[in-house]
C-alpha cells in the first residue's frame, strides 16, 4: 500500500512539475478564447459486440460553439446525416440504415470555423448479425412450422421399471436433438419513406403598408421528400441501399436552382448511398467518404467509389474516386465520369501487432486531386483550375490500458495550376510555377492518474494532452483543409475528483514561418481554465444530495495577438496602428438549482477588449451580462419558462454605454394526445446611458400542433403532422439627437401539414 502511495506521489509532482512549466514559459503573455478541447465517448463498448439495429449514443464533453459541427464516418461512409442532436448528445437511428456487420472503426470528427476536419475521437466497432436464437425464431414464424412440445423420455432401468431422467441425461439429450443454430443466410428488406408537406403563408400585414414584400407576402408551397432503403444477404454478400429523394413546387426551393437555375427539375435525387460487402471486403457506391490524413486527405466527400479491403489480419487498403465537388441530381450519377475533376486517393494500412487493433498502426496514403473552374449560375466569383499531388503518413499507437495515445501525420503536397483555356483562350498568361510544402502534426495524450480511489465515493483522475502542427507557408491540399504558414503548440491538463472537474490549457501558434522581412509576424499566446463544481460533492450524503446546494461552473479564457515586430519596408513603419496588439479576457460564472418541478439558473459573463496599439491605448471595451432562467413544470402536461438577461457594453473610445434589458415567457400544453398548444411573449428595451436612443421590441407568438401515427403492418404506416401559428412583431427606434421616430409591426399567420406514407 505505501509503495502504491508512493508511486501515485509520483505521478502528481510530475503532472504539477509539467503544468508549472508551461505557464512559467510565458507568466507575462495573455490569452482570447481558443476552443476548447472537445471530446466525444460512445454507447458501446469496443470489445462487446452489438446488432445492426442497435441505437448508437454520442456523447461531447461540452456544448458545441455556433460556428462548430461534428461529422461522424463508419470507415468510408459519412454517416452524420443519420445522428440527431439533443444538446451534447447525438443518437444514431439503426431503423434507417442499420450498422455495417463486422469490424469496422467509427470515426468522431470535429469541423472547425475555417473548414478543417479535426479527428476527436477513433472508436473500433464490433457488429454481429441477429443471435441465432432470434434468426430461427424468425425462420420458424416465415415457414409457420411449429414442432410439439418435446418432453423428457423416461429410460428403463436394469429390472425394466422407468426411472426419471438425471440431469446429466438430459444434458445429454438435448445436445442430441438440438439442431445446431445457424446464422439466417438470406433476407431482403424493403423500407420506403414518403413525405408531402404543404406549407402556406396565408396572412401578413406590415405597418407601414409601403414595408410589405413585393413578393411572397403570402404563398402555399407543396414540399415533397422520399426514401428508398433496402437490405439484404446471400450468403457472404450483403447489402445496404439508400437513396434520397427531394423536390418543391417553389423553383427557389428546388435542389439544384442555384446551379441550374429556373432549368432545375422540381424533383431530384439529393443523395444515395450502395453499400455492398462480400466477406470483410466493403464497397461504397455514391456519397460517401475518404481520407484519414488530416493534410493531405481527410474525409473528403461527395459522390462517388470507396472500398476498404482487409488483406489480412495485418494489410488493409482503403482508398476513393469521388468527384471534386457535390453532386445532386442524376447527372453524374456515379460521380466517376468527369476525369479532370476528381479526388483520388488510397491508402495502405500496416496494423504492426495485428492482435490488438490500433496498438501500433501506420498509414501511407497517395493522393491526387484535380479542380475545374466551375460556378453556379447566382456566382460572381473567379476561380481557376486547380491540381495537387501528394502523398502521407500516418502513426497511430497506444498502450493496453489506452492510457497513452500517439499520433502523427505527415503530409507532402505539390499544388499548381493548370491552364485554363476558360480564363486564358490565347494562353498568354505566365503560368505560376508548382509549389511543393509540407505539413505535419502531433497529438499526444497520458492519464497519468485513472480511477484513484480517494473515498467511497470519488475517484481522481487526471490527464495530459499536447497538440502540436506545422505548416509550411504556400502549402495546399485539395482533399484537406489546413491553414497555411501556420506553427502552434497545444498543451491541456484535464482532472475530475468525484463529480468536480477541471481544465487547464495554454496554446501558443504563430505565423510567417519563413520570417521574410517585410510581411508581419503574428503571434498568439492564450491560456485557459474552467471548472465544474457541484456543491453537493462537499456537503450532504451523495446517496441522497440536497436540491438547494446548486451545481457552480467557472470558466477564464485569455488571448494576446500582437506583432513580433516591425516589419522592414512592408509599410507598417508608417502607421504603427496597422501593427496589432489586442488582449482578450472573458470570465463566464453559473449556477444551477434542480428541483423536482422547479429549476433555476443564473449566470454571469464579463468580457474585456484591451487594445494596445501604439496611439489606441485607450480605446477599449468593457462588457457583462447577467441571467436568469427559470423553468416551472407543475403538471406533466404543463410546463413554463422565463428568463430575465441585463447586458451592458461600455466603449471607451466613445466614451459611450449601452444597456439592453429583455424578458421573456413562454408557456407549453399538451391538450390531449398529439396536440401542443404553445405560446411566447418577449420584449427587450435597450438604449444608452445618456438616453441618446431608445429602442423596444415587442414580440407575440402562438402555435397549435397535432400529429398523430398509424402503424397496422410492415407496408401500411401513415402519419400527419399539422401546425397553425400566429406571431406578431413590434419594432420601435427612438434617436433623440436626429429627432428620429421609426414605428414597424408585422402580423403573420403561417400554417402547414405534413403526410408521411410507409
Amino acid at each position: 500500500m505505501k509503495n502504491g502511495w508512493k508511486f501515485d506521489k509520483i505521478h502528481i509532482a510530475v503532472a504539477l512539475l509539467m503544468l508549472a512549466t508551461i505557464f512559467v514559459r510565458d507568466n507575462n503573455l495573455s490569452a482570447q478564447t481558443p476552443i476548447e478541447n472537445l471530446t466525444a465517448t460512445a454507447s458501446f463498448q469496443a470489445d462487446q459486440a452489438i446488432t445492426p439495429d442497435t441505437t448508437i449514443v454520442i456523447s461531447l464533453n461540452r456544448a458545441l460553439r455556433t460556428s462548430e459541427k461534428i461529422a461522424v464516418t463508419i470507415e468510408q461512409t459519412d454517416v452524420s446525416g443519420l445522428f440527431s442532436q439533443t444538446e451534447n448528445r447525438f443518437n444514431y437511428d439503426a431503423r434507417l440504415l442499420p450498422l455495417p456487420v463486422g469490424n469496422s472503426t467509427l470515426t468522431v470528427y470535429l469541423i472547425e470555423p475555417n473548414g478543417n476536419w479535426r479527428e476527436i475521437a477513433r472508436l473500433p466497432l464490433l457488429v454481429e448479425s441477429r443471435k441465432p436464437e432470434a434468426a430461427q425464431t424468425e425462420n420458424q414464424t416465415e415457414n409457420q412450422t411449429a414442432e410439439p412440445p418435446k418432453t423428457d423420455k423416461i429410460k428403463p432401468d436394469e429390472n425394466g421399471a422407468e426411472k426419471p431422467p438425471t440431469e446429466e441425461t438430459k444434458t445429454e439429450e438435448t445436445k442430441a436433438e438440438t439442431p445446431p443454430e445457424t446464422e439466417k443466410k438470406r433476407f431482403f428488406k424493403f423500407l420506403p419513406t414518403f413525405t408531402i408537406a404543404m406549407q402556406a403563408q396565408p396572412f401578413q400585414t406590415n405597418f407601414p403598408v409601403e414595408n410589405r414584400p413585393e413578393k411572397r407576402a403570402t404563398f402555399n408551397d407543396f414540399d415533397f421528400t422520399g426514401s428508398l432503403k433496402t437490405e439484404g444477404k446471400i450468403g457472404i454478400l450483403s447489402n445496404e441501399s439508400n437513396f434520397d429523394f427531394a423536390g418543391s413546387s417553389f423553383k427557389q426551393k428546388t435542389l439544384q436552382f442555384g446551379a441550374l437555375g429556373e432549368k432545375a427539375p422540381d424533383v431530384d435525387l439529393a443523395s444515395y448511398l450502395m453499400n455492398l460487402q462480400i466477406g470483410r471486403a466493403k464497397f461504397s457506391l455514391g456519397h460517401t467518404s475518404f481520407g484519414g490524413n488530416r493534410h493531405l486527405v481527410s474525409s473528403f466527400s461527395s459522390r462517388g467509389l470507396s472500398v476498404n479491403i482487409p488483406i489480412n489480419k495485418r494489410f488493409d487498403i482503403t482508398g476513393g474516386i469521388l468527384n471534386g465537388t457535390s453532386v445532386l441530381g442524376l447527372g453524374n450519377f456515379f460521380g466517376v465520369s468527369k476525369v479532370r475533376h476528381q479526388m483520388q486517393g488510397a491508402t495502405l494500412g500496416i496494423e504492426i501487432f495485428p492482435k490488438r487493433q490500433n496498438a501500433m498502426r501506420l498509414e501511407i496514403t497517395a493522393f491526387n486531386g484535380y479542380l475545374q473552374a466551375l460556378n453556379g449560375v447566382s456566382e460572381g466569383r473567379v476561380v481557376d483550375t486547380e491540381r495537387s499531388r501528394g502523398f502521407g503518413l500516418r502513426f497511430l499507437t497506444t498502450d493496453k490500458t489506452e492510457r497513452f495515445k500517439l499520433e502523427f501525420g505527415y503530409a507532402l503536397s505539390r499544388f499548381f495550376n493548370p491552364q485554363d483555356s476558360t480564363l486564358d483562350p490565347e494562353g498568354n498568361a505566365v503560368p505560376l510555377p508548382a509549389v511543393m510544402r509540407s505539413a505535419h502534426y502531433a497529438d499526444a495524450s497520458y492519464q497519468f492518474l485513472k480511477d484513484i480511489k480517494l473515498t467511497k465515493t470519488k475517484n481522481l483522475n487526471l490527464s495530459f494532452a499536447f497538440r502540436y502542427e506545422f505548416v509550411e507557408p504556400l502549402y495546399r491540399s485539395l482533399g484537406a483543409s489546413a491553414s497555411a504558414d501556420k506553427f502552434s503548440n497545444d498543451y491541456t491538463l484535464d482532472g475530475s475528483i468525484g463529480e468536480i472537474t477541471f481544465q487547464v490549457g495554454h496554446l501558443r501558434s504563430n505565423d510567417n514561418l519563413r520570417n521574410v522581412p517585410s510581411i508581419l509576424k503574428l503571434l498568439t499566446r492564450a491560456n485557459r481554465f474552467s471548472v465544474a463544481l457541484p456543491l453537493t460533492a462537499f456537503i450532504g450524503k451523495p446517496e441522497n444530495p440536497s436540491p438547494f446546494l446548486p451545481r457552480l461552473g467557472y470558466s477564464f479564457d485569455r488571448t494576446r495577438n500582437f506583432g513580433a515586430g516591425i516589419p522592414t519596408n512592408g509599410g507598417f513603419e508608417i502607421d504603427l496602428t496597422t501593427i496589432p496588439e489586442l488582449v482578450n479576457s472573458n470570465q463566464t460564472f453559473s449556477s444551477a438549482w434542480q428541483f423536482k418541478k422547479f429549476n433555476i439558473e443564473y449566470t454571469y459573463n464579463r468580457s474585456f477588449a484591451d487594445n494596445r496599439q501604439t496611439e489606441n491605448a485607450g480605446n477599449d471595451q468593457l462588457g457583462w451580462v447577467h441571467g436568469v432562467t427559470i423553468g416551472i413544470n407543475p403538471l406533466q402536461i404543463l410546463s413554463f419558462n422565463g428568463g430575465f438577461t441585463f447586458d451592458s457594453q461600455r466603449n471607451f473610445e466613445t466614451n459611450q454605454v449601452n444597456r439592453t434589458k429583455s424578458i421573456n415567457f413562454g408557456a407549453n400544453w399538451q391538450m390531449f394526445k398529439g396536440a401542443t398548444l404553445t405560446g411566447e411573449i418577449s420584449q427587450a428595451l435597450a438604449g444608452d446611458l445618456a438616453r441618446t436612443s431608445r429602442n423596444r421590441n415587442v414580440n407575440y407568438s402562438g402555435q397549435f400542433a397535432y400529429n398523430f401515427n398509424v402503424e397496422k403492418s410492415r407496408f401500411r404506416k401513415f402519419g400527419m403532422q399539422t401546425f397553425a401559428r400566429f406571431a406578431d412583431a413590434f419594432v420601435r427606434r427612438r434617436d433623440f439627437t436626429n429627432d428620429f421616430n421609426n414605428l414597424t409591426r408585422t402580423k403573420i399567420l403561417t400554417a402547414g401539414m405534413t403526410f408521411n406514407f410507409f
